[in-house]
């Protein structure tokens, strides 16, 4: 073969394989493009490609050109990572399903109703929207006369300022007197009430975080209640269904099943039989079997006179979110005070507890993992309404921890990320505001 052959077809080689490779478009923030591909928050690496026929060759053809302008190693990467977005993207769409906006997505549309709409958020243990704003009425009021103040002015002035002039002691005060008194006044009656708990000698108080704590006139039945763990999955198993539905009757055959899995029904009911008797006989203190309630056909506990701190967990964080971001120093005091009692784990012993009763293998992990999620979003709003509480006062560096707090426990909540990228913003923390902003996908 000529030399001057080989020598061309070596030159046309290199060509080639410098079309092939090097990308004949501006490739401007390569990087940044594909790692927001990897993570869902780009769909395309460069523009959405144009739709294709239904001519195979022309659509191969088509793809060709694609890879020439590109490069082949960068239309490749590029492809894959596309490919990535855009399961990410099916993956959030199957779960937007069954999201809070979701649902109240499709009740605005007119495809559930209200009612429709609270029941599916209570089922998943959602917090229900804020009830609507409604326009207080204003009451027409008549004007004061400028005559009948300048008289008042006058007889002011013409009464004595201890008394009158029949010496009785009345006193006309004149306009604006006292208008600090009255100013303190109001406040006093605009003050939050204390909502915390009354110590009653005669309600048992429930500590379920962290530890498991039942005290009623200074002292704690848990750890008597703790060592005799069959016991103590009766007790707390009715408690537990207490907080979940009202009045917590729960039938007695579906608890056998739940007690006493995989054995006949003559056993399960002679076993569930022998171990209330010990709960009554002697096994247990008069201030926890006084609140059980057991007949031929269901169980309950009376859980009327308890301070439970999930459930006062619960009623603070409604009250502050109706207060929508301002927040007296008494109920933000009230509020970080349950936060801190509320840290840890809702009931900690209960796994060990169900597994040494009937081996893990009942539904009652069910609802307490259902409690436990009430609990982390009720501290979670509480979190925020603490934030809101401290943006609202110009203070975002007190703000700050309390948004990063929530955050990690329920990073889906784009509420709250907006909320700290506001306060990073005000703190001149602008790296982590466009941290916040990628993570999440906030729109710019």
């Amino acid at each position: 073969m000529p030399h001057e052959l080989i020598a061309g077809l070596e030159a046309g080689a290199v060509v080639l394989l410098v079309l092939l490779l090097v990308p004949k478009r501006r490739v401007d923030h390569l990087r940044s493009r594909l790692s927001d591909l990897r993570s869902g928050r780009r769909r395309w690496l460069f523009e959405p490609p144009p739709s294709r026929g239904t001519d195979r060759a022309g659509n191969i053809a088509a793809y060709a050109a694609d890879a020439l302008v590109l490069g082949v190693p960068l239309y490749v990467a590029g492809r894959l990572a596309e490919q990535r977005s855009g399961q990410l993207y099916l993956e959030r769409k199957s779960r937007w399903a069954d999201s809070p906006k979701a649902l109240l997505a499709a009740h605005l549309k007119g495809a559930i109703n209200e009612a429709e709409l609270h029941g599916q958020l209570k089922s998943r243990g959602l917090p229900l929207p804020p009830t609507k704003a409604i326009v207080p009425k204003v009451e027409a009021r008549p004007l004061i006369s400028v005559k009948w103040w300048l008289e008042r002015q006058a007889l002011a002035h013409a009464i004595a300022p201890n008394g009158d002039s029949s010496g009785k002691g009345a006193r006309v005060r004149p306009l604006g007197e006292g208008v600090e008194d009255e100013n303190e006044a109001n406040d006093i009656d605009d003050a939050e009430p204390s909502t915390a708990p009354v110590a009653d000698p005669s309600h048992l108080t429930i500590r379920t975080f962290g530890r498991i704590e039942l005290r009623q006139a200074g002292q704690d039945y848990a750890p008597e209640l703790l060592r005799k763990k069959v016991l103590a999955f009766i007790w707390l198993y009715l408690f537990v269904r207490g907080l979940l539905e009202p009045g917590g009757r729960v039938d007695r055959g579906a608890f056998c099943e739940e007690f006493a899995p995989g054995l006949s029904p003559e056993r399960q009911r002679k076993r569930v039989r022998d171990r209330l008797d010990d709960m009554y006989s002697r096994d247990l203190p008069e201030a926890l079997t006084s609140r059980l309630t057991t007949d031929r056909t269901h169980l309950s506990l009376d859980l009327s006179k308890c301070n439970i701190d999930i459930v006062r967990l619960q009623e603070l964080a409604k009250q502050c979110l109706a207060k929508q971001g301002m927040l007296t120093s008494d109920l933000a005091a009230e509020a970080s005070r349950i936060l801190d009692e509320t840290e840890g784990e809702f009931l900690p012993a209960w796994d060990e507890i169900e597994k040494e009763t009937n081996g893990g293998r009942g539904a009652a992990a069910e609802y307490v993992r259902a409690l436990r999620g009430i609990a982390d979003t009720a501290r979670v709003e509480l979190l925020g309404a603490l934030a809101a509480n401290h943006l609202a006062r110009q203070e975002p560096s007190k703000a700050i921890p309390l948004l990063e707090q929530a955050l990690e426990r329920q990073p889906e909540r784009e509420d709250l990320a907006r909320k700290l990228r506001a306060a990073y913003l005000e703190t001149g923390q602008h790296l982590r505001a466009i941290e916040i902003q990628k993570d999440h996908a906030l729109d710019p």
